[in-house]
């Protein structure tokens, strides 16, 4: 998760810019008003979502039981850490895997192959002569078989398709990385806006072309062993779908309305079109993410507490990779809007995406229950005509936490994670 940080400096800094109470507070209330909204719109949309879909006798997809709350800290964990390692430069990367082997008492012969690495990879990537080009990976990997048994022809056709590829390195792969995130937002604000265009569609159905056609696009896998076209018409017993999407015309407009904030963020990386694309994610990420149960909802809550503590105030983990994925994985509102106004303000206060969504699922699942949405016997029906005030309270109780984490947050001058501490 993206942690809630507030980039205020240090007062003993020099030249440190000093916000005032004023500048701080509008920051604050803007990204307390941000959450709450996407709470709220969200919980009444997951609630909307699960009737449509038990109208229509579908499972529900996305639905987090107790298995999944189980393994959701160790997994997330796990590529949290695999983002901090991809992110340290490379001769850090291998020292700290030298440290962790000579702490496991790995043999000193591995120990030593992995030194030898490091002072090769250092040699080659400081003391080069930047005109040289380096051997090419296919190359070196050629060499360390046997020679005698692999014609020349294959050296030379593998050196020239190394020269072929373009370049791939931790910059190519962070503007990859930036792209999908942003455009599953973009997705994610289409959908969000597509409820308006088939209402405006619909005061126009006297024309031709306002009939919404329906696509699907899939990939299907058979069980067993076919002839060729037999797989299109087999029993579904025989098949199955890896990939199943499902779209019509509006949602291919809605898509192309929405593009040009994908693209403006790209090249401006402006916070209000990240605000967009963060809000679309986690309205959308409550309404689609579902938790089975009260017992799977508390020990996710649990979970990621422990998660939160370890990774944010125990290591630096948390902060490293928050500041070197530049997506919109956090809500932002500048402190300084009123001296640079809004197009030029660069000192942000920040939310992270996790301490909305997260506590949201749990929320909308209060939600859920208030209005019972699954109904399965005559006494649930009956319960269901008395008041329930889950929802509300819960609410109310969030944004008391999200009030102290931020009045603690500014009071001491630090960048905290502790929102699901009070949440």
């Amino acid at each position: 998760m993206a942690d809630v940080t507030s980039e205020i400096p240090p007062a003993a800094a020099p030249n440190a810019t000093v916000f005032t109470f004023e500048e701080q507070a509008t920051s604050s209330l803007a990204l307390y008003g941000m959450s709450i909204l996407c709470i709220v719109i969200g919980s009444i949309r997951s609630a909307q979502y699960i009737r449509r879909t038990i109208d229509k006798k579908r499972l529900v997809d996305g639905s987090i039981t107790m298995k999944e709350a189980k393994r959701f800290p160790i997994s997330a964990s796990l590529v949290l850490f695999g983002l901090y390692l991809f992110f340290k430069p490379a001769a850090e990367r291998f020292l700290w895997v030298a440290g962790v082997a000579q702490k496991l008492h790995v043999p000193q012969e591995y120990v030593e192959k992995i030194n030898a690495t490091i002072i090769a990879y250092t040699n080659t990537t400081t003391e080069g002569d930047a005109n040289v080009v380096a051997e090419p990976l296919l190359v070196r990997l050629l060499a360390k078989l046997p020679q005698d048994k692999i014609p020349e022809v294959v050296h030379v056709t593998a050196a020239w398709i190394h020269q072929q590829l373009p370049t791939v390195g931790k910059t190519e792969l962070m503007y990859l990385l930036t792209f999908l995130i942003c455009f599953e937002g973009l997705s994610a604000f289409a959908t969000l806006l597509k409820p308006i265009i088939t209402g405006f569609y619909r005061q126009l159905s006297f024309l031709p072309f306002s009939f919404n056609t329906p696509y699907l696009f899939s990939l299907k896998k058979g069980k067993k062993e076919m002839e060729e076209g037999d797989i299109e018409e087999a029993k579904a017993k025989d098949t199955e779908y890896l990939l199943k999407i499902e779209y019509d015309t509006h949602d291919v407009i809605a898509l192309l309305l929405c593009s040009p904030v994908l693209i403006s963020h790209l090249y401006q990386r402006h916070w209000i079109t990240n605000n967009i694309i963060g809000i679309s994610f986690s309205i959308l990420g409550i309404e689609r993410l579902h938790l089975a149960s009260f017992k799977a909802g508390s020990l996710l809550l649990c979970g990621l507490f422990l998660y939160d503590i370890f990774w944010v105030f125990g290591t630096d983990v948390m902060t490293s990779v928050a500041k070197g994925i530049d997506a919109p994985i956090l809500l932002q509102f500048p402190q300084d809007i009123y001296r640079n106004g809004p197009w030029l303000a660069n000192k942000y206060s920040m939310l992270g995406l996790g301490d909305i969504v997260i506590p949201g699922i749990f929320i909308a699942l209060l939600r859920r229950f208030d209005h019972r949405v699954v109904e399965t016997t005559a006494e649930a029906k009956n319960a269901n005509k008395k008041g329930r005030y889950y929802f509300l309270v819960t609410v109310v109780a969030y944004m008391l936490g999200l009030f102290i984490t931020m009045a603690v947050m500014h009071h001491f001058k630090v960048n905290q994670s502790i929102l699901r501490i009070f949440a």
